[in-house]
């Protein structure tokens, strides 16, 4: 077994964080797999990875080896396809994190359109709303609302913005009122969203010029997801603050209507983050464009002002 095809067996063992996997990604035997780890460890004179029956982790020296891998395979798979022509029609299984929230919007409904486009191409979406390892879960690219700190490892590149939406059903406004300002939502009822992991209620931000308001919401129901929360506020429950993103669809059919549009504050930018340590190649360039063709730059905001002014 050559040096480059053991390197390739290592990065995908910790890419999937198993022999079988990275053996059926790279549609060769397991023991073969197996085989050349113990080689390049054997050649290299160290140990990469740490072994038990329910896991495997990097050494030290297994850490910084796979990050000099991980650079020299993309420098050569770049080098493929620049002479290849890849660049212009990308290849392979894309793996994708995106949270279940997203294939609801627009995306999912033109997602035949980028299979079609590329039907070379193997997109595996994994759905899911906590933040991922990349490297560690062999997923090449995620979709997130998210600020990434300079000092990350992560790549980002800046799709759409969004705001913070506070909504309601018209039968529940026509009861009790609109509130004219966030002072008012103290006589509200309001959907509470309840943090899954601490269970603590999450306060509601607003912002009108210079003036920021935190608002605590208090009501008689708590939900641990947004999609829930506008969902209760659509039968009329009470009034929910949720990204303007998941707000449209009931703004669209007629089941919720905004609320203190001019107070909404921005949220964490929609953003596609791929490691740093990877090249930006084809099959992630495509998808990155993709998203950003679906998705104006105004996320639909100028949209819920149309609902507003109507």
């Amino acid at each position: 077994m050559d040096q480059l095809f053991c390197m390739r067996v290592f990065a995908r063992v910790v890419e999937h964080g198993s022999f079988a996997r990275a053996a059926e990604d790279l549609e060769i035997a397991p023991p073969t797999a197996t085989g050349a780890l113990a080689q390049l460890e054997k050649h290299l004179g160290v140990r990469l990875l740490h072994r038990t029956t329910r896991r495997l982790s990097l050494t030290d020296e297994g850490r910084t080896f796979y990050q000099s891998c991980v650079r020299m395979l993309d420098d050569l798979a770049e080098a493929e396809e620049a002479l290849s022509g890849a660049h212009a029609s990308p290849r392979g299984r894309l793996r994708v994190s995106t949270p279940h929230s997203f294939i609801y919007q627009d995306f999912l409904p033109a997602l035949p359109r980028f299979l079609e486009r590329y039907p070379q191409l193997d997109v595996e979406l994994v759905l899911t709303d906590r933040a991922v390892n990349l490297v560690e879960e062999g997923i090449d690219c995620a979709v997130r609302a998210v600020q990434v700190p300079d000092d990350s490892t992560l790549v980002a590149r800046r799709i759409a913005e969004w705001k913070w939406l506070a909504c309601a059903s018209r039968e529940y406004l026509e009861r009790h009122g609109r509130p004219q300002n966030p002072e008012e939502l103290e006589h509200h009822n309001c959907i509470r969203f309840v943090s899954p992991s601490h269970g603590r209620t999450a306060a509601w931000k607003f912002q009108k010029g210079a003036t920021d308001v935190s608002f605590t919401p208090r009501g008689n129901l708590g939900v641990t997801s947004a999609e829930g929360a506008a969902a209760a506020a659509a039968v009329g429950i009470g009034i929910a603050q949720v990204s303007h993103v998941l707000a449209l669809p009931g703004l669209r059919s007629g089941a919720l209507e905004p609320l203190l549009v001019d107070w909404a504050v921005a949220g964490a930018p929609l953003q596609v983050v791929y490691p740093s340590n990877r090249y930006l190649g084809a099959k992630v360039r495509a998808f990155t464009d993709f998203v950003a063709e679906i998705f104006p730059a105004d996320f639909w905001w100028s949209e819920v002002e149309r609902w507003t002014a109507s």
